[in-house]
């Protein structure tokens, strides 16, 4: 067998060298970690020593600092950019309180007899209703008069039987007339009381079903926009008009309102038509969830017809409070005001609001006009005895930055 090179190194010499480079590298690795482990033990706590030297959290400029209150740092930059002077406002408006559209739903020209008045509808289905309705109120009337002629009918039958019922007994009191006789007369009268008692039922029966039928029909009417009860009124006023009221406003319409009207069709009618809120739908329309408010309408040149388009402006005159449009917050369904109480404190008021109006007063060339707008009522959500009032002031232009805060704080518990 051939013999190896001298210089080419022996099995045994290279595993040796393996084992000290692997004893190298493990002694070389606790090393770097003791070291590391020294450094962190000297060192680690000198940070403990000097937290004042770290840099401190900046203190927030919108606090909550009570039930529905919240505290806001005055200088800031969201402070600057806050109208923390605007004020409620005590004021006579004439404008109306709601505004929405509305058609005119009836009409009536009178003739020379009730029977020849002409109703006009503005639709099919308020008609056909309207004739159904109108054929139960007659129906009622004559299940009435039948009651009271079966009522009077079985009362002379039954009398006229006591009658004979009396004689026979004075008959067999002298002995002209027998016992059986009597019987068979007594029998008689308790018959026609058993048939008049049933037949009256019966008859009675008939009126309520018919009343029933009336009703319902009535609350179809209603369904369709119209109050039976105004067509009396109609009859001698003019014409009846109908809004839809979303169901949220409609706290804010009383019978008796009054209200102007303008119609699309007839633009430059003067004076304009005017009128009162004479029923308030006890229905809430499914679909579109609004409450059919009707009026009537003065008519006197007859220029109205079934179906126009009007806008209608409700309310009177009235002393409101008022403040700027730019404070209401709308959180969900609802609108919240900041008040001003102390320190730079506000608490949040929950407002209910009518419409917008412009403040023009006060204003130099140039000036945007802001709007205003009414506020129904209002009252604080920390103590709900506390309403909004004259002189309260209030955030207002800005108030939107706010609204985070404003969310934050009604959700938060009430402690």
């Amino acid at each position: 067998m051939p013999n190896q090179p001298e210089h080419a190194p022996s099995k045994a010499a290279r595993s040796r060298w393996e084992r000290v480079s692997l004893i190298l590298q493990l002694a070389l690795s606790f090393g770097i970690a003791g070291g590391v482990f020294l450094f962190v033990l000297v060192y680690g706590g000198a940070s403990d020593d000097s937290d004042e030297q770290r840099p401190t959290r900046p203190e927030e400029t919108v606090k909550i600092v009570g039930p529905r209150t919240l505290a806001i740092k005055p200088g800031t930059p969201l402070d600057t950019k806050l109208d923390k002077d605007a004020k409620v406002r005590l004021e006579v408006l004439t404008t109306p309180i709601l505004a929405v559209t509305g058609t005119v739903l009836v009409t009536l020209h009178k003739g020379d007899e009730v029977a020849k008045d002409k109703w006009q509808f503005a639709s099919s289905d308020l008609l056909s209703a309207f004739a159904d309705w109108q054929r139960a109120i007659t129906d009622v009337k004559f299940q009435k008069k039948q009651l009271d002629l079966i009522t009077e009918m079985n009362d002379k039958r039954v009398k006229r039987q006591e009658e004979v019922v009396k004689r026979k007994r004075e008959l067999l009191e002298i002995g002209t007339e027998t016992k059986e006789v009597l019987a068979a007369e007594e029998t008689n009268l308790i018959a026609f009381e058993i048939q008049k008692r049933k037949e009256i039922h019966e008859q009675e029966t008939q009126v309520k079903l018919s009343e029933r039928t009336e009703a319902t029909l009535a609350r179809q009417l209603q369904q369709n926009g119209l109050e039976p009860t105004m067509l009396r009124e109609a009859a001698s006023e003019g014409v009846i008009v109908v809004a839809d009221v979303p169901e949220k406003l409609i706290r804010q319409v009383k019978e008796g309102m009054q209200c102007h009207v303008e119609f699309f069709a007839l633009p430059d009618h003067k004076p304009p038509f005017t009128g009162r809120v004479s029923s308030i739908s006890p229905v809430i329309s499914k679909e579109k969830r609004v409450a059919s408010v009707q009026f009537v309408v003065h008519d006197t040149d007859k220029e109205l017809r079934p179906g126009m388009f009007a806008r209608i402006g409700l309310g009177d005159e009235r002393k409101a409070l008022v403040m700027p449009a730019d404070g209401v917050i709308h959180v969900g369904d609802r609108d919240y005001v900041l008040v001003g109480t102390k320190d730079d404190q506000w608490q949040i008021f929950q407002i209910e609001t009518g419409e917008l109006r412009k403040n023009e007063f006060d204003l130099l060339p140039g000036d945007l006009v802001k709007n205003d707008i009414e506020v129904l009522s209002g009252y604080s959500l920390e103590n709900p005895a506390r309403k909004l009032q004259k002189d309260d002031r209030v955030i207002g232009q800005g108030a939107i930055l706010l609204q985070p805060m404003v969310i934050r704080a009604l959700q938060a518990p009430l402690k």
